[in-house]
């Protein structure tokens, strides 16, 4: 390289910086637009996250109201089962007696063969046609 060839004079470099800055300058408002658009571009993709959660919490509150409604019927079939069990105590009481005034009536009608006596043997099937009248209705 030849000696002048070093030599670089202040115009040229002080112009080229010249030009440098106004294209920085440039750069920096185009890189204000593309982060505007970018903020811009995250703003709106939130708002649909938002409203695509929103409408799907609120379908699943309406699936929840349904399940209740259901739950709510079941309670009820419940409640009524629970008032049939409440009432199976007095039920199996008048089955108990209801067997063992038959079991009587039975004895009785027996014991009316077995006797002697035809005063006595009429008295015990009277007895017995008392007994299965007192019979409980089940």
């Amino acid at each position: 390289m030849k000696p002048e060839e070093k030599i670089v004079s202040m115009e040229s470099y002080r112009n080229s910086k010249e030009t440098e800055v106004t294209s920085i300058n440039d750069l920096n408002a185009k890189t204000s637009q593309d982060i505007s658009r970018m903020a811009l571009l995250l703003a709106l993709l939130a708002v649909l996250l938002a409203g695509v959660l929103f409408f799907k919490a609120n379908q699943n509150i309406n699936v929840l109201g349904t399940d209740i409604k259901g739950i709510a019927t079941k309670v009820g079939a419940m409640d009524v089962r629970m008032a049939e069990l409440e009432n199976l105590p007095a039920k199996s009481k008048r089955m108990v007696m209801g067997t063992m005034i038959m079991e009587m009536a039975q004895k009785a009608s027996y014991l009316s063969t077995q006797l002697d006596n035809p005063e006595q043997a009429a008295k015990l099937l009277q007895a017995m046609e008392l007994m299965q009248q007192a019979k409980p209705a089940e």
